[in-house]
């Protein structure tokens, strides 16, 4: 099944540009319609229950900070990859804090926003590098991550869930986690550590330092952008996080193309 996409810009070439110059048949998507602002984004998105919208951030009527805010109180469930200046970066920034999945720095090269969104829909990883393919087995083997499955307790997916949605907000923690979910927090760590063999507080953080490792990857990101996008507002303690667990700084991981010894 193909993911559905709508573009929301306000520039009618831009939106002409990523439609007819993106290979959207190469990722699994269609384009299945377009928005001049976040108002219209809005009513097509309640309307056409998009999987993602690619959506400038800067835009006349509703500019599209405004346009993910309202989607997220309405609960609507649909990936955000936004467009922005790099003036704008704080914008981004926000943006990322309100659940958006994604972001590029305009103007975009050839073959990025395919990238972005392989990386943003879970088809690929970031960026290989000289590893031969195999980033994903070694992260993996660095910081084990349990993936949700069938036979787990509810209120373990439950939180699994909430995991992959909210870790980048200053906040998470098991007791926002169970308040989330209606269960007490001395049950609910029992069952995840039962399910998932660590804690709650390991999970977000070996959650949050194994998207970092990806993002890192991506060469086109800085080491502070990375710590704001996996919740991280201090870099310093995100760098001594990362040091402690991967054995290098962010910037030496980086430096070495995400190899792990």
């Amino acid at each position: 099944m193909m993911i559905r996409v709508i573009i929301v810009d306000d520039e009618k070439f831009v939106r002409l540009g990523i439609t007819e110059g993106t290979d959207w048949e190469k990722v699994g998507c269609v384009v299945i319609g377009e928005a001049k602002d976040g108002e219209e984004g809005l009513e097509l998105a309640r309307k056409e229950h998009p999987d993602l919208i690619v959506s400038d951030i800067r835009m006349p009527r509703m500019d599209g900070i405004d346009m993910i805010r309202t989607l997220r109180e309405e609960n609507l469930d649909v990936k955000v990859v936004f467009l922005t200046a790099y003036n704008d970066f704080k914008y981004a920034q926000q943006a990322i804090r309100l659940g958006a999945s994604d972001y590029i720095l305009k103007p975009f090269r050839d073959g990025e926003l395919e990238n972005v969104i392989r990386r943003v829909l879970g088809q690929d990883l970031l960026h290989k590098g000289n590893t031969g393919g195999n980033d994903e087995d070694a992260d993996e083997q660095l910081l084990p991550l349990k993936k949700k499955t069938a036979d787990m307790n509810r209120y373990v997916q439950a939180a699994l869930d909430y995991i992959e949605d909210h870790y980048r907000e200053d906040g998470i923690s098991i007791t926002v986690i169970a308040s989330a979910i209606l269960v007490s927090e001395g049950h609910l760590s029992r069952l995840f550590k039962k399910d998932t063999g660590i804690s709650i507080n390991t999970y977000i953080t070996y959650y949050r330092m194994r998207t970092a490792m990806r993002l890192l990857r991506n060469i086109r990101y800085k080491v502070y952008e990375v710590s704001e996008m996996v919740g991280y507002h201090d870099m310093g303690y995100f760098s001594n996080s990362f040091k402690k667990l991967t054995g290098m700084t962010p910037s030496e991981f980086q430096e070495r193309g995400g190899e792990i010894n």
